[in-house]
């Protein structure tokens, strides 16, 4: 705690009454003039600090960050173009982890972070499996005759539409982690892939898989998921591609890319179809020291049956003879014939397709840039600040946009700090790699630091890229900091001034998916999923944590994602001259999150509000006391002592929030109230993890927020009730049992994260 001049005059008091004592006037005269002459330099040194006085634009430097006007350096000292450098730098060549131009950009990011003025900068290297293609022996699809002659073949390579696509470096088409294969089989079209999808094809027409290639458009679910589904149906390989009605809603189709941002008919998108985290070290990290399972162990956890993308050009080929019953309306494509389902083919020439895939697994490092700037009065509580570097191939949009306004923020940040400004709280910066290939960087740094970040983790804040169009604001968040972000917004210039003043307004003005219930505030999902590096924090570490990006009109492009995502195309050109002409959006996004950060790690009392936890936990319980309420009842479900617990939640965040209010004047003057309504505040999310992980699923921890089993992509709220309750409705009667224990586990869980409110709690 830092001396100020009451404790001064205290000590002097004393001092004088000895004094007086001996009679000594000389010291009484002299330590008075010592006194009025720092009372005098303190008053000029605040006068001249202030703008207009000589000082330097801002309020004084301040060591606490708590007078620090830091939302007006942020708006000042973001440079768009800086950002337009770094992207233009880093996305020169292809990315792809475990690669020695992957392990170049890590080394790159770390020395800029550390002249940027991070005070620490290092690689966490890991060692962890891979999965890369034959580029001699490239992945293909073909259409055999019935003599087995080949009749049609896929690009093995993408056709490069500009000279910079044209790189030796760039990696054929391929899903990582697909086990290798040669294949042939009559091929049928399950849609997206959905468990829905398959059980249409099973059952509504009575159709068996067994033994079949599948054909899946990408969208909608996670492709590892589409490819576990076809698992489970005994499908023999997978075939993926990307539909124009998802990719490419121009019927022209000349004007795609390069002329658009409309993926081509060549363009090809790669992706995992593999496990989070490295499969060899399950829930714990790839350090030098780890037992890592034997090969046949670590394929239990990978597919077994191959996969392969394709471009919709070559799907065309298959897709457009395929016999059998048309497919439903809601099946049909954007290419121009009719769906059908197959098997087989219309000529009945006895034609099959043959999927070759001649992948293979390697164990290489993968580099995590670390870099931080210690707290002053807190170093041991963490914000942190997070994107991945690695790509597919160029990763103009995906990641690198993202990285390119990460390390504008650390310069923004060490030029605070080179400036007197050191923030309250450590300021964690984390560049993941091996992102692409299942979150596999973050993964293991965070179960390399799970202890630590348990006890000291904030908030995390991700940025998989900074926009995908300049449209709005698009953000996955944990209900404690729903409003911080709403504050943050507000201090954030519109990128868009027609739009409002602010990034709030237009966030407001500008929602981006149809609202079911009409709401003043801007738009946000409690989904966050395992698509992005938020994940293990989220998950494993329950670390409160946002994910944010800028984006395109969802409700007018109902898009599977930004047409180019994964592919070749994805390039700087794409990104300047489509995604975001101007950098306007990214700039947005930068200073947005560059003062998020700062209100977490400056402010002294944390942003974050528990009645938006309570409310959304109520909102989803009675959600499902709406939808299976009558059901639970003639099972014997404990419904009273569930209801009972929200009941129980709400009134504790109130209490909470009361005594936050009508106090908090005297919190803030004592260090050890403040700190602990700060812990109760940062360790509410923590209280939602079970530490047995949801139903089949160990390394999924949070109870009320995590991926559905059948769809990694998005969240259920009340996960493991609302998985088990959609097998049941599936037929499996015998998970009733687990349906009781799981609405246990929701209410014990509830109702512990009530009793860490309370004062005592036992």
């Amino acid at each position: 705690m830092m001396r100020g001049f009451d404790s001064i005059d205290s000590m002097n008091h004393e001092e004088l009454l000895v004094r007086r004592k001996r009679g000594n006037k000389k010291v009484l005269i002299f330590l008075g003039i010592i006194i009025a002459a720092f009372f005098i330099i303190g008053i000029l040194i605040g006068y001249f600090s202030r703008p207009g006085n000589g000082g330097s634009g801002g309020a004084a430097p301040s060591t606490d960050g708590n007078n620090f006007d830091y939302v007006k350096f942020v708006q000042e000292n973001v440079n768009k173009d800086n950002i337009r450098e770094n992207l233009r730098r880093y996305s020169s060549e292809p990315r792809l982890a475990g690669t020695p131009l992957d392990e170049k950009l890590a080394k790159t990011i770390e020395k800029e972070w550390r002249e940027n003025g991070l005070e620490e900068v290092h690689l966490a290297t890991y060692e962890v499996l891979l999965s890369f293609p034959n580029k001699s022996n490239p992945n293909v699809v073909q259409i055999l005759n019935g003599s087995n002659a080949v009749q049609f073949e896929s690009q093995k390579f993408e056709k490069p539409l500009t000279d910079h696509e044209n790189n030796s470096n760039v990696v054929p088409p391929f899903n990582g982690h697909s086990p290798s294969g040669n294949v042939k089989g009559d091929v049928v079209y399950v849609n997206y892939g959905r468990i829905e999808d398959f059980e249409y094809v099973a059952n509504n027409l009575s159709l068996n898989i067994t033994g079949k290639i599948v054909i899946a458009r990408y969208g909608k679910i996670f492709r590892g998921d589409k490819v576990k589904n076809a698992e489970r149906f005994s499908a023999i390989a997978v075939i993926l591609y990307s539909d124009p009605q998802d990719y490419n809603m121009d019927v022209n189709v000349t004007n795609t890319y390069p002329n658009s941002w409309w993926l081509p008919p060549t363009g090809i998108q790669r992706g995992t179809v593999g496990v989070d985290g490295d499969p060899q070290t399950p829930l714990y990290p790839s350090t030098s020291y780890a037992h890592r399972l034997s090969d046949m162990e670590t394929d239990l956890l990978l597919p077994r049956i191959p996969s392969q993308p394709i471009g919709y050009g070559d799907a065309q080929e298959i897709l457009s003879i395929m016999g059998g019953p048309d497919a439903p309306e809601d099946w049909q494509g954007g290419l121009n014939f009719t769906y059908r389902i197959g098997p087989g083919f219309l000529d009945q020439n006895n034609s099959t397709v043959r999927v070759i895939v001649n992948n293979n697994n390697e164990v290489r490092p993968v580099h995590n840039v670390i870099g931080y700037i210690k707290g002053k009065e807190e170093p041991d509580r963490y914000v942190l600040l997070g994107n991945h570097h690695d790509a597919w191939v160029f990763g103009a949009v995906d990641p690198l946009s993202g990285s390119a306004a990460l390390t504008e923020i650390t310069r923004v940040f060490g030029l605070m700090l080179s400036k007197g400004h050191r923030p309250r709280r450590t300021v964690v910066f984390c560049s993941w790699d091996a992102e692409e290939y299942g979150l596999v960087g973050s993964v293991e740094w965070v179960e390399d630091h799970l202890k630590v970040l348990h006890q000291r983790g904030v908030a995390l804040l991700n940025l998989d890229y900074a926009a995908v169009s300049n449209y709005s604001l698009a953000v996955g968040t944990s209900p404690l900091l729903q409003d911080a972000l709403y504050a943050a917004a507000k201090k954030v210039p519109s990128p868009d001034p027609s739009v409002g003043e602010t990034l709030y307004d237009l966030w407001t003005a500008r929602p981006i998916k149809k609202m079911k219930d009409p709401s003043p505030d801007p738009y946000v999902t409690y989904s966050l999923g395992s698509g992005s590096d938020m994940a293990a924090f989220y998950q494993r570490a329950g670390v409160p944590s946002v994910d944010m990006w800028m984006t395109y009109n969802e409700i007018e492009m109902p898009l599977s994602s930004y047409p180019l995502y994964h592919s070749s195309h994805e390039t700087f050109f794409a990104y300047d001259t489509f995604i975001d002409p101007g950098f306007s959006a990214t700039n947005t996004i930068t200073q947005f999150m560059a003062i998020l950060a700062c209100d977490l790690a400056c402010t002294e009392l944390l942003p974050m509000d528990v009645q938006r936890y309570s409310a959304a936990v109520s909102n989803f319980h009675q959600t499902l006391i709406n939808s299976f309420g009558d059901k639970w009842q003639k099972q014997n479900v404990n419904i009273e002592a569930f209801d009972s617990s929200v009941q129980n939640f709400t009134a504790a965040t109130k209490a909470f929030q009361d005594i936050l209010d009508a106090d908090k004047e005297t919190i803030l003057k004592s260090p050890l109230d403040l700190r602990r309504i700060n812990d109760q505040l940062m360790l509410l999310e923590r209280a939602f993890l079970n530490p047995e992980g949801l139903p089949g699923r160990p390394s999924q921890k949070h109870v009320m927020f995590a991926p559905s089993q059948f769809d990694s992509y998005v969240d259920n709220s009340f996960p493991g009730i609302m998985d088990t309750m959609y097998e049941i409705d599936h037929g499996d009667e015998g998970k009733w049992e687990q349906l009781k224990q799981q609405v246990f586990i929701a209410t014990h869980i509830i109702q512990s994260a009530a009793s860490t409110l309370e004062d005592i709690g036992l």
